[in-house]
């Protein structure tokens, strides 16, 4: 038998070592677990890597219809050539992401295998980073980000025109505001434009709705300005795409000085400042999304932290694909799951923030001097720990994700007829438009 045969039986025994293996966790949650409860130590054992996996292999909302309940205004379009392309090309990204997953999900020691691998690559020098979108950059202070290649965001400009249009028509006021780019034109000249194109499309979306008179807030050159004292990438994780919370907080108060003085709206922009804030402190304890794929050996975990007010507060706060429905303080809008206990791979402590990325949240303040106000915010996860502050300074919040809310924004708003539309959103934008699955971030319909 040649050598040849020998390692193609070696490799074929490997793989029917990790498929029995895959198996065997399968069986142990949904079988053992999930079909007869029995959880224990053996259980356990099989699942020593992902203690998670039970809770994962459920959807994390119940099916709610939202397109029953919140019905999209126009019919669906037939779709043509290019639409067709679109739909499909999505539907490929879709199936490979969840392969993905699956991958991380089930297979024993995944973590371990990778960082092996890392390890690996370090030893010989072998650190490649293609330049492709979801692919994670390095700066020379050892911060992480994604790049966005170059696109033409015509298309989401018209999106938001649209939407901002359509609010006009409804008597709410609008609002849009772009999440900062990750690099900033004062050290990261040499990637902007070349690898990362996030300022750019920022800045060709903001020019582009205010040439049609939409109010736009750009928080870039606040951001430089009021952190002028520190360097610009501190203002977010270090491994994570998300900004830090304090930068939320500082964020939050910036729209809200934008709602007191070009919405006449009488808030209280000093519930806002951040000595009105106590810190529960993480050291060392959150590996973000962009960490995550580098592992361990190439990222240092970031420390975290919960804000918690220093004055009364007092919200009613539900989440209707959660179960949620509650009362009580600030502190009821944290998922305190992920963080209760250090698991770089396994948890997201950002995610604890407004529970994460949710169909539907409502927020009802009764503080006494609360702005009478109903607000309505677009958002992705930037603003998950932007608008549970923000709406501590008004009566009434509603927040939608449109990745996961399936049903028509603008029905939404003609029904509840909110007074002011804030649309809070990434400029991460490097494909078309996708409109069949009701889940991109830019579908306003």
């Amino acid at each position: 038998m040649s050598m040849r045969d020998y390692m193609m039986r070696f490799c074929a025994g490997i793989l029917v070592v990790a498929l029995v293996m895959i198996f065997l966790r399968w069986v142990t949650v949904v079988v053992l677990i999930e079909g007869c409860k029995w959880d224990n130590a053996l259980t356990q054992l099989v699942l020593w890597d992902n203690w998670r996996l039970p809770e994962r292999i459920h959807p994390r909302e119940k099916d709610i219809d939202w397109a029953g309940l919140y019905p999209f205004l126009e019919p669906e379009p037939e779709r043509n050539l290019l639409a067709e392309m679109r739909y499909r090309e999505n539907k490929l990204r879709e199936k490979q992401a969840r392969f993905a997953d699956w991958s991380e999900t089930y297979f024993p020691g995944y973590t371990g295998i990778v960082e092996t691998g890392r390890c690996y690559d370090q030893l010989i020098g072998w650190d490649i980073r293609p330049i492709t979108t979801g692919s994670v950059q390095v700066l020379p202070d050892g911060w992480l980000f994604f790049p966005t290649l170059p696109f033409d965001i015509q298309e989401y400009i018209e999106e938001t025109a649209g939407l901002a249009d359509f609010c006009h028509t409804q008597g709410a006021k609008f609002l849009f505001v772009p999440n900062p780019p990750a690099l900033d034109e004062k050290s990261d000249g040499k990637f902007i434009g070349r690898v990362d194109f996030s300022l750019q499309k920022k800045d060709a979306m903001l020019q582009g709705l205010q040439n049609r008179g939409i109010d736009t807030l750009d928080l870039y050159p606040r951001m430089r300005a009021a952190f002028s004292d520190r360097p610009y990438h501190q203002l977010f994780f270090r491994t994570d795409h998300h900004w830090l919370p304090t930068t939320g907080l500082w964020a939050a108060g910036q729209i809200a000085g934008w709602l007191k003085e070009a919405a006449g709206v009488p808030l209280r922009e000093e519930l806002l400042q951040p000595e009105n804030y106590r810190q529960e402190q993480f050291a060392a304890y959150f590996l973000g999304s962009q960490g995550k794929r580098r592992t361990r050996v190439l990222a240092e975990p970031d420390d975290f932290m919960l804000l918690y007010p220093q004055f009364p507060t007092n919200l009613h706060y539900e989440i209707p694909g959660l179960g949620i429905d509650t009362y009580g303080d600030f502190s009821v809008t944290y998922d305190r799951h992920e963080v209760e206990r250090k698991d770089f791979y396994g948890s997201n402590p950002y995610a604890a923030y407004n529970f994460a990325d949710c169909s539907l949240i409502h927020i009802e303040n009764f503080a006494q001097d609360a702005a009478d106000v109903k607000i309505l915010v677009v958002k992705d996860s930037f603003a998950n720990s932007v608008a549970p502050f923000l709406a501590l300074c008004v009566k009434q919040m509603d927040i939608l994700d449109p990745r996961w809310f399936k049903g028509s924004i603008r029905s939404y708003i003609k029904k509840n007829q909110p007074d002011i539309v804030l649309v809070i959103h990434t400029m991460e934008l490097d494909y078309p438009l996708e409109r069949d699955s009701h889940q991109d971030d830019y579908d306003f319909r």
